[in-house]
């Protein structure tokens, strides 16, 4: 079995082939969420606490719930992205299996969390977008090995599109409500307490 690294940058220079190894029922969901989930979504939440701490000045406090925010909603985001994409593939008749929607929401989220990386510096932060970019690439990839779809159908453009769409909604939210949970005045006092 590959390391879940090597893996990680097969999906992202051959994402073809890294997909087909993927599908290929050989880990179980749990598995394959505490390998690469609760791996890679660490790579924000510990360069953000580095660049905001000690580079930026923040208090431990903010600091530290803002990184454990990051990191819980980054794991949730992706079993809610499991379910809302299986729903889609029961919609458009393409799948009646809930790993193919679960493996699809966990990979594409692997280019988001490693250009976390540059979290460390929060003035190239903006430059993690990049890895939202490059997802939607790995979604088409994966959807393409997996259902042979074709953008140039009128079907196919639809079924991709509101995948896409549930991604970035997903996305953005989660952004936002790391935010708020961080900037919120009665949960500053509970970590105050603890």
């Amino acid at each position: 079995m590959k390391t879940i690294f090597k893996r990680a940058i097969d999906l992202l220079i051959k994402p073809s082939k890294a997909w087909e190894e993927i599908f290929r029922p050989q880990e179980s969901k749990l598995d394959l969420f505490l390998n690469y989930g609760f791996t890679f979504a660490l790579i924000g939440p510990i360069c953000s606490f580095y660049s905001l701490y000690f580079q930026e000045n923040y208090p431990l406090e903010k600091v530290f719930t803002y990184s454990l925010t990051t990191y819980i909603l980054d794991l949730i985001t992706v079993l809610i992205l499991s379910v809302l994409i299986f729903l889609i593939f029961k919609y458009f008749q393409k799948s009646r299996y809930f790993d193919y929607a679960f493996k699809i929401a966990l990979f594409i989220y692997i280019p988001i969390w490693l250009s976390d990386f540059v979290d460390i510096y929060q003035p190239l932060r903006i430059l993690s977008n990049l890895g939202l970019i490059y997802s939607f690439f790995i979604l088409y990839k994966g959807l393409q090995v997996l259902f042979d779809i074709d953008l140039k159908r009128k079907q196919d453009l639809i079924f991709y599109l509101s995948i896409s769409g549930i991604h970035i909604l997903l996305y953005a939210l989660n952004a936002a409500v790391s935010e708020m949970i961080v900037t919120n005045p009665i949960l500053k006092e509970i970590v105050n307490q603890i």
